[in-house]
């Protein structure tokens, strides 16, 4: 059986009393829902919904951070004989440097454009119809792209720069008798 009791607020101390001391003297076995049950309910599956919401954005980010890696490594030692070719015509090691670096910077910068861009108009138009006229609240926030945009630059400038020096332990020859064979 369910019993329902539409309470004043006023009164809502006073009813909660009452069924909890019927509760725990006439009906043991007698499950009470009140407002602030149904409150606190709520707020847990929220805060569910939110930690894992909050998890899957960072798997996602770690996976585009490792993307970007990846394609920053690989465009860098795919290009070894390219920069010993460079680098035998007089591109100094600092200038050869300075130019990695600054395209990192580039594929960051153009990869943020994206992203932001990209981000505004899928959540901002597309998932506000989708849960437009429910029951929820929708807030939408830049928050964990702002969050990635410092890691990003940061990457930007170090995996050249790491790379460069990796390739660097070897002499303009070796790199370009190993590249060439």
């Amino acid at each position: 059986r369910k019993f329902y009791f539409n309470v004043a607020d006023e009164s809502l101390d006073a009813v909660s009393a009452l069924l909890t001391d019927y509760q725990q003297t006439q009906a043991i076995g007698m499950n009470i829902t009140s407002r602030q049950t149904m409150i606190d309910q709520y707020e847990a599956q929220t805060r569910s919904s939110s930690v894992m919401g909050s998890a899957v954005s960072v798997v996602i980010a770690l996976v585009g951070v490792l993307n970007f890696i990846n394609s920053m490594v690989t465009a860098i030692v795919s290009r070894k004989r390219e920069f010993a070719v460079i680098q035998s015509v007089g591109m100094t090691k600092k200038q050869l440097n300075r130019m990695l670096v600054n395209e990192g910077l580039f594929y960051a910068v153009l990869k943020l454009a994206a992203s932001y861009l990209l981000s505004s108009l899928a959540v901002g138009v597309v998932v506000r119809a989708m849960v437009e006229g429910g029951f929820t609240t929708f807030r939408f926030t830049l928050l964990p792209l702002v969050a990635c945009t410092p890691v990003l630059i940061f990457f930007a400038v170090l995996i050249p720069y790491l790379c460069f020096r990796n390739l660097d332990k070897h002499s303009i020859v070796e790199r370009l008798r190993s590249a060439a064979g």
